[in-house]
Parts: structure tokens; sequence; C-alpha cells
């Protein structure tokens, strides 16, 4: 399964990025009917990688930590990401993935959303 992308503003290094209001996740064949998967929503996770080959550290965001992430509603996979200061997230051309869980023993993740953001640098 392709990820579905997510377009991102830019945002200046160390300013208070302003987050994503709400996502929905729903899936089915192209041609639809859509709807959240079947088992409730358990654990959101956003991770962002420098972009390129070059190594970088990685940094998360999670609904496991308070205010990073909340999950809204676990039975229609919505879930939101609170305006925030991202520690780590530094100038420059950042990948960003995010994942999702169902409350499974398993927790089946798929990665649904993705893109790129770019991190001004501050004047």
């Amino acid at each position: 399964m392709k990820f579905a992308p997510l377009k991102i503003e830019s945002f200046t290094e160390g300013d208070e990025w302003e987050g994503v209001p709400s996502i929905s996740i729903t899936v089915g064949p192209e041609d639809g009917p859509f709807a959240p998967p079947a088992n409730p929503l358990s654990v959101v996770t956003m991770r962002f990688k420098r972009s390129g080959d070059v190594p970088s550290d990685v940094v998360e965001l999670t609904s496991a930590t308070a205010g990073q992430i909340n999950i809204t509603n676990a039975a229609t996979w919505t879930f939101s990401i609170p305006a925030q200061i991202v520690a780590g997230l530094t100038k420059g051309k950042w990948t960003f993935r995010i994942k999702c869980k169902d409350n499974t023993a398993t927790g089946k993740p798929k990665t649904y959303l993705g893109d790129e953001i770019t991190v001004l640098e501050t004047v």
C-alpha cells in the first residue's frame, strides 16, 4: 500500500509549528466505499528524517506522549497534531511519515501518510 501525501506548510526553525487540526484515515478499494479500518486506532507516530542520503537523527512525535499527537476518536481513526515547538527540527528539508497501529495484539502497523517539509532558517 502506498501512503497518501500530506502537505504541510514550511515554518521557521524554533517557531511553534501550527500542527494539523484533524486527520481521519479511511481505506477501501479505489472506487470506494471508504471506511476507517475495522479495529480501533491505538497509536499514531510521526517520524521526521532529513531528506536525502545524509544520515540524520530521527525526530518523533507520538500519541504515547501527552500533547504530541491526540487520538480524538479511535473508532473513526481520527487524530490531530496540536501546535507545538518540535525540538530537533532544524533548518533544511525533512521527510516525514505517519504510521498508525490498531488495538490488536500485533498492532498491525501501517504507514498511511507522508511527504516532505522545509524548516526555514531563523533570522
